[in-house]
């Protein structure tokens, strides 16, 4: 597979803290890639500079050959890179179909394959309304519960809920690289489980994940490839076979759940 998503020698500076330290890794497109570590590695902060949240010193982020490094955020966004973020920013005074439709904002109107009535493999352009109606009812599949709940106000989810919304509104953007940080955090083990599934559907789909995460038991089940971050740095990478050979990263990152 080729790389969707290149990144060399990346350097963010916070002040005098320098929380990235020549940063590489490449992300293969309709892969999931993962980013463990533990608080403070810098792992927020990669996928913050990834989207343009925050800007880098130096380096290079390199989306299908363009350098996103000085781009601004909402450029980066319609351009298909689309993060849920830590937080899930869930939108109060909102119900959940109206918090998903806010992840539709950039959507246009786009040419996709489809197959004519003769069996032959054509593109028809389709507009932006009927891209969304697909979108949500995608996004509805994924996340049923979020269907049942469509006309309540978002605010009263529970928290798993509100992190299906969170992802959800994600992919109303029609991402082609879906970027999440932290989708575990403060979760229930059962939630959690069922939210890595829904992802590793998702990315059989033909969506690209880059997922930064402190659950490494759950995100090495499902993910193509990994890099450990420690202190603003790749402290190894490989794929999740291979990283579970290596006993003393296994202690240090998965430890009693093996």
């Amino acid at each position: 597979m080729s790389n969707v998503l290149e990144i060399s020698n990346l350097i963010v500076d916070y002040g005098i803290i320098r929380a990235l330290k020549g940063v590489d890794l490449n992300v293969a497109k309709g892969s999931l890639v993962a980013i463990l570590g533990a608080n403070g590695a810098g792992k927020s902060t990669l996928i913050r500079t990834i989207s343009g949240i925050v800007k880098s010193k130096s380096g290079k982020i390199l989306y299908q050959g363009k350098d996103l490094s000085k781009v601004r955020s909402y450029k980066i966004t319609s351009l298909g890179i689309i993060q849920s973020p830590e937080s899930r920013m869930i939108l109060r005074g909102l119900t959940v179909e109206e918090n998903l439709m806010v992840g539709a904002y950039s959507v246009k109107a786009e040419k996709v394959k489809t197959i004519d009535e003769n069996g032959n493999e054509i593109q028809k352009r389709v507009s932006a309304k009927k891209l969304i109606s697909r979108t949500l009812e995608e996004v509805f599949a994924y996340f049923p519960v979020l269907k049942e709940r469509r006309k309540q106000q978002a605010s009263t989810l529970s928290g798993g809920e509100q992190q299906m919304l969170a992802i959800g509104r994600a992919l109303m953007g029609r991402p082609k690289i879906l970027l999440l940080d932290e989708p575990s955090l403060g979760l229930a083990p059962l939630i959690v489980r069922d939210i890595f599934r829904i992802l590793k559907t998702i990315k059989e789909r033909g969506i690209t994940i880059l997922i930064v995460e402190q659950n490494a038991y759950q995100t090495m089940k499902i993910a193509d490839y990994v890099y450990v971050l420690e202190l603003g740095k790749i402290k190894t990478q490989g794929t999740p076979s291979e990283l579970m050979k290596d006993d003393a990263l296994v202690k240090a990152y998965l430890g009693e759940n093996r």
